[in-house]
């Protein structure tokens, strides 16, 4: 009852369900696309029992709820049920123009953040089978070795399946037929060819670059959005009766020659050197690349710029094996929260707050790091300083030292397992050590200086305690 009360008040605060046109949510967050954006209150949203914070970013409207989000969002699907609206229409809806730049950070985090779970799961089991290896518990020739690497690979190797259907769901198109273009460009007959020595084929006046697509995710996004761009032209013209026959089938057979001999290829071309750029650029400048990307990603994630480098990272993992930028600059950006965290709550008077920031800090441990950032850190200030310390002193050390990341996971202590390779040892002791650099300097930081904005931070519980004594919530 109580997630269902708070999911109710958050539906008010934001218009009433008629002014919101979907919701969803991510690990830590809801979010919501609004009719009109003035209709939200977003001081009395930030004033409720169980939100972190609040906050506009692009056309969507994020409330940050933390480790109870899923019991929450249960209550909104109970009040809203499955309300879903497509980007088109809700272009329609909304007459604003948006900042190019949001559009695509919005684009690109509503592909990812549904696919997730299946990469970080996946992820979480390639790094434990790379630590039993190493403990020699488990032998690479064996059977259990095969099945286990078959359950940890899969979701990689057809990751362009996960993000067809995700970006069909974005843009507004059949989600089953973005899967089926995303199986033209794995065909296995297709793809056997460069084993064969084939490199191109002849399609009517027109070469198709014989080329493997698994694990990339550049080439399918461009190629579900010119899907969904010809699918509703064509959608336009054709009789009601026949729009299920001829609409996927002219739809096909225009896009999917265009998307495997130019957009295709050109988006394996990007997603390559884009990843090649940035391990060239820590080969040549590591330390201070690590240094600046370490102390700056947790502003880069509260801004919600890090799903930038989704696209890049995917390919670096599918193309050289590794991702040497967006998952090890988080993970030390993430223990330098959880230092500073664990710091205040060691300082903090307040019972309720110091019990907040003990919780976050274990959340941040295990690389959820919005409860520490919003419900705590940034309340204090100097403990948000001393994260951002931390995560320069850990990004310098893994920018020195190169350090890889070999699979997707949640950038936290349970990562530490995907930095393992068989013959890459140094690697995984370089991970553990910038992490504890990361975590210990944000710490002592926190300790060392005095917490700035306490008194404000513990006068707003005592407000809500005081809120929550009278039964307003």
């Amino acid at each position: 009852m109580e997630h269902l009360k708070l999911a109710q008040e958050i539906i008010q605060y934001c218009g009433g369900k008629e002014n919101i046109t979907q919701a969803w949510n991510c690990i830590t967050r809801l979010r919501f696309h609004l009719k009109d954006r003035e209709k939200a209150d977003v001081k009395a949203i930030q004033a409720l029992n169980g939100v972190l914070g609040a906050q506009f970013q692009g056309d969507q409207f994020q409330v940050i709820i933390g480790n109870e989000v899923l019991k929450v969002f249960e209550g909104v699907k109970k009040e809203l049920g499955d309300l879903v609206v497509s980007s088109e229409e809700k272009t329609k809806k909304d007459k604003k123009r948006e900042n190019p730049i949001n559009v695509v950070f919005g684009v690109i985090s509503g592909i990812f953040n549904p696919i997730l779970p299946a990469i970080t799961g996946a992820g979480i089991i390639k790094g434990i089978l790379a630590l039993l290896i190493f403990l020699k518990v488990l032998n690479p020739e064996s059977d259990n070795y095969f099945v286990l690497d078959m359950i940890s690979n899969a979701t990689y190797y057809f990751l362009p399946f996960l993000v067809a259907f995700s970006a069909g769901k974005k843009f507004g198109v059949n989600e089953h037929l973005a899967a089926t273009l995303a199986g033209i460009i794995m065909y296995p007959a297709f793809v056997s060819l460069s084993g064969q020595g084939i490199s191109t084929v002849k399609f009517l006046f027109l070469n198709i670059p014989v080329m493997d697509y698994n694990s990339t995710v550049i080439p399918i996004i461009l190629g579900v959005l010119l899907l969904s761009i010809v699918y509703k032209f064509i959608d336009r013209f054709v009789p009601s009766f026949l729009k299920l026959i001829v609409t996927p089938m002219a739809s096909l057979l225009i896009t999917a020659p265009v998307v495997l001999v130019f957009i295709a290829p050109l988006g394996s071309y990007v997603g390559r050197y884009v990843a090649a750029f940035f391990i060239s650029l820590f080969g040549v400048a590591g330390p201070v690349a690590g240094l600046l990307m370490g102390g700056l990603m947790s502003v880069i994630v509260i801004t919600g710029m890090h799903y930038a480098f989704f696209p890049s990272t995917f390919d670096g993992l599918g193309g050289v094996g590794y991702d040497i930028l967006l998952l090890p600059m988080s993970i030390v950006s993430n223990m330098g929260q959880c230092g500073a965290v664990l710091g205040a709550a060691f300082k903090i008077k307040d019972k309720k707050m110091k019990s907040i920031a003990f919780s976050s800090a274990l959340s941040a441990l295990f690389g959820i790091t919005e409860p520490a950032i919003y419900g705590v850190n940034l309340k204090y200030k100097k403990p948000f300083y001393a994260a951002l310390a931390g995560g320069a002193v850990g990004g310098a050390i893994y920018g020195i030292f190169h350090v890889k990341a070999y699979a997707f996971s949640i950038p936290g202590i349970t990562a530490l397992p995907t930095y393992l390779k068989e013959g890459e040892l140094n690697n995984f002791i370089w991970a553990c050590i910038g992490v504890a650099a990361s975590f210990l300097t944000a710490f002592i930081i926190t300790i060392i200086l005095p917490l700035e904005g306490k008194k404000k931070a513990e006068e707003e519980v005592a407000d809500k305690i005081s809120q929550d004594h009278e039964g307003r919530w």
